[in-house]
């Protein structure tokens, strides 16, 4: 099924930064009404001047996502401002890298609160609008290609992304009758301000010198997602390799990343001494960049993310 675009409203999560910025300006491109949510209000109304600048209509909307609360102050100025949600893009997300035995339950929590339930919360809250609606609409799952293969020192990471691909898979077959899409994105590495910002617990500097995926090409997808709803998207080509390796041989990956943990250990020794830190897990990152430079309030680190 083709959906148009053009007239219709869609809410997308994250969005002062990164994929949630660029997409939020290409759904704008193609005449969907955007509302933007995100920690860093004065992002979100930067972002809202540039859409309404180019004659297209926006609307900013501060919100934590881990905060039930706000999720349905989100749904509800939404809809109230525009009268209907045709497309949900879940995209905020925060990282955490750490030893599992090393990193504290309540940082674990707060990434699946940020992550996982947050999703569940906009989903939950949207779902009633959607289904009122004739044409249903499009719930988009930002997940991360960690959400279909488990890697060393992401453990509060992969839980939340795996988690909100299940999620999704079950939820798909639940609405799809109500015509309402379900889609889950695996992004691989892409340029976002989560290399800067995630939480790093190892105590050591890594630098983020994976190749990544445009932002705005990723934006692209996405909105096409939109147009043309698909069950499960992976993006981009580290994504797609990671994918069909474990699909084909999950023991070997097994093995591979297994054997090659004390390699990185060695690494992390030689590489520059760095602060523990929270990050961006409980307060906004501070900065100017607008989409994947770099800002204070984070260590850079090796990950593969989605958001």
């Amino acid at each position: 099924m083709i959906r148009k675009l053009r007239g219709t409203t869609a809410i997308i999560t994250g969005a002062t930064s990164g994929i949630g910025r660029e997409t939020s300006l290409r759904f704008a491109k193609s005449g969907v009404n955007v509302v933007a949510a995100g920690r860093r209000k004065e992002r979100l109304e930067e972002l809202v001047g540039e859409i309404q600048a180019k004659g297209s209509e926006a609307l900013a909307i501060a919100a934590d996502v881990s905060d039930e609360a706000q999720v349905q102050n989100l749904i509800h100025k939404a809809i109230e401002r525009f009268g209907r949600i045709d497309t949900l893009v879940n995209n905020a997300g925060v990282g955490l890298a750490a030893k599992f035995e090393e990193q504290s339950i309540e940082d674990f929590r707060r990434v699946m609160d940020v992550n996982f339930w947050g999703a569940v919360y906009a989903c939950k809250a949207v779902l009633p609008q959607m289904r009122r609606q004739p044409s249903g609409g499009v719930i988009i799952n930002v997940s991360s290609i960690m959400g279909k293969r488990g890697m060393p020192f992401e453990t509060a990471y992969c839980s939340s992304k795996f988690a909100l691909a299940g999620f999704s898979e079950a939820l798909r077959t639940e609405v799809m009758a109500d015509k309402i899409d379900v889609s889950t994105v695996f992004p691989g590495a892409v340029e976002t301000e989560i290399f800067q910002t995630s939480a790093n617990q190892t105590g050591l500097e890594m630098p983020a010198y994976v190749p990544k995926f445009p932002a705005r090409e990723m934006a692209r997808i996405i909105v096409q997602d939109a147009r043309f709803p698909q069950p499960e998207v992976v993006m981009a080509l580290d994504a797609q390799a990671i994918n069909f390796f474990n699909t084909l041989a999950p023991g070997l990956m097994d093995f591979a990343l297994g054997l090659g943990v004390p390699f990185i250990e060695g690494f992390r020794r030689g590489a520059p001494a760095a602060k523990r830190d929270s990050g961006n897990l409980y307060q906004a990152a501070s900065g100017k960049a607008a989409s994947g430079k770099p800002v204070a309030g984070g260590r850079a680190r090796h990950k593969t993310s989605g958001g």
